[in-house]
């Protein structure tokens, strides 16, 4: 009977979900969406990286990229559970070495948030069981892949957000899932310090564009 559910799962999320790695795109020999091969390849290249005050854990192109796209946007929200097992340990150390006092996840418009059911930073947050503090995105912006002029990306986010938290004299850690020209960072972070003296600001991403790392 149990061998029998077992292949009844299987052939559902195949029908369902398809079933294959995110990573290699080969058939999966386990339940998460990476397979066991490309999840501890993944795995030894997971430790905190980082350029001034952006922390990050891998170069955003290619089989990243796919994860971080299946994961948001191609219905893989179990996707979540793999990556919080590549970044556990590295944000963990973040917010120790950081001393961090406040968790800012990136918020997304509410259309957005309806359009995937979900805000992927804060379910990963959450996945991890890490407590955050929220503030407002309150204007609905363009998709940042839309825009590859980083003079239109800053408008775009330009007073995108709106901050009520108390943040005078505390560590703030920004996690979000992507920097690509860090347009969305710069837009919080001004937000933040605007009403808060004596601010320290860290963010924390799970990728980060090739290019910005060499600006």
């Amino acid at each position: 009977m149990l061998k029998l559910k077992e292949v009844i799962k299987e052939n559902l999320r195949f029908l369902l979900f398809d079933n294959n790695c995110s990573y290699c795109h080969k058939r999966l020999d386990r339940e998460g969406y990476i397979c066991s091969k490309c999840l501890e390849k993944l795995k030894r290249e997971a430790f905190l990286k980082n350029k001034d005050e952006f922390y990050y854990i891998f170069i955003y192109e290619k089989a990243i990229r796919q994860i971080i796209s299946d994961y948001k946007l191609r219905n893989r929200k179990d996707l979540v559970r793999d990556i919080a097992f590549l970044i556990k340990k590295p944000i963990f150390q973040l917010i120790e070495k950081e001393k961090i006092d406040i968790i800012i996840p990136v918020p997304i418009s509410e259309e957005r948030e309806i359009e995937r059911g979900f805000n992927q930073i804060e379910y990963l947050l959450e996945c991890l069981d890490i407590k955050y503090k929220k503030i407002e995105r309150i204007k609905n912006t363009k998709h940042m892949y839309a825009l590859k002029e980083n003079e239109k990306r800053e408008k775009n986010v330009e007073k995108a957000f709106k901050n009520n938290l108390n943040l005078e004299n505390k560590n703030v850690l920004i996690v979000d899932d992507i920097v690509t020209s860090g347009a969305t960072i710069y837009s919080i972070s001004e937000e933040l310090r605007r009403n808060n003296e004596n601010i320290n600001i860290k963010i924390f991403s799970i990728a980060i564009a090739r290019h910005f790392i060499k600006i």
